[in-house]
Parts: structure tokens; sequence; C-alpha cells
């Protein structure tokens, strides 16, 4: 039997559910039958993203919404602004980062659904931090999702 939210509309950044998480979610598994998760996400100027990573078990789509980002797709980087989509299948390499002076907005879609679950679990060690980020406590939150870090961030240099 197929579970799925009754209609709903979300004012601006409002999020439907995982409070605090970043990037914002506007719709996730137990909304979907877990056929998508649907994230916004804001990234501050001169700001790296993740790691350069792989998904195992999902595609990911991003669509940009206001400002500008890299995105990085195996070896190719890509400028993207307002209007752009990128489609990335499981099993290829990516991350992206905001190199501008401006916040970029990006739409986040994941299918199937269930990168909330991880999103949470980052946002939570990120709000208790009070120094540095351990990057053992980042791998064993990426560690139980089914993907793997592949390479680094996108290095951000001053301006």
């Amino acid at each position: 039997m197929s579970e799925r939210a009754e209609p709903y509309i979300l004012a601006p950044g409002q999020e439907r559910s995982h409070p605090g998480s970043s990037p914002v979610i506007k719709a996730a598994a137990a909304d979907t039958d877990g056929l998508l998760t649907v994230a916004e996400g804001l990234v501050a100027p001169r700001s790296p993203g993740p790691p350069l990573h792989i998904h195992d078990e999902m595609d990911e789509m991003c669509y940009v919404l206001e400002g500008e980002a890299v995105v990085q797709v195996g070896d190719d980087r890509h400028v993207v602004v307002p209007g752009c989509f990128a489609w990335v299948p499981r099993g290829v390499p990516h991350t992206f980062a905001n190199l501008s002076d401006r916040p970029a907005r990006l739409l986040g879609l994941f299918v199937p659904a269930g990168i909330e679950e991880f999103f949470a679990a980052q946002a939570a060690y990120v709000a208790e931090l009070q120094g540095p980020p351990d990057p053992g406590r980042f791998a064993a939150i990426w560690a139980r999702h089914p993907g793997s870090i592949v390479g680094p961030p996108i290095e951000v240099g001053t301006p």
C-alpha cells in the first residue's frame, strides 16, 4: 500500500520535515512514498560544497534558482546560473561550490528518496561544533549513506 502526503503548500523558507536541516527539505520520503526528496539549499558566497562524492543508489538533479555556482561532474566543471539544470546519475563523481561574491540558491531533487536523513545527521553535527569539524566524524556520517567520498571539495580561493 502506498503512502503519500495529502497536498500541501510551503511558504518561502519553510521546511516540510527535518527542521534545521541544510538544505531545507521541501518533500521527503514520507511525503512521496519514497519516490524522491526535494531540497532547497542556500550556498553562501565563496563557499565550497561537499567533497567530491558518489551516490551508489540515488540519482541527483540540481536546478539553479538564484546566483551562480560551479558544478563538477566527473572531471568537468561547469558554471551554472539561474535556469541551468544538472543531471547526475548514480555512480558519477560530483560536487559544487559557490565561487562568486553572491549567495546561490539551488533546488536539489534526489531519486529515490532518503537522503534527508543524511542531511539531518550532518546538520546536527555541524550545529554542535565548537571548533573546526572532525574529519573522522564527517566520515562516520558519510559511511551511513550508500556512497563514498572520492576527492576533495572544490577549492575556494580568496578574491
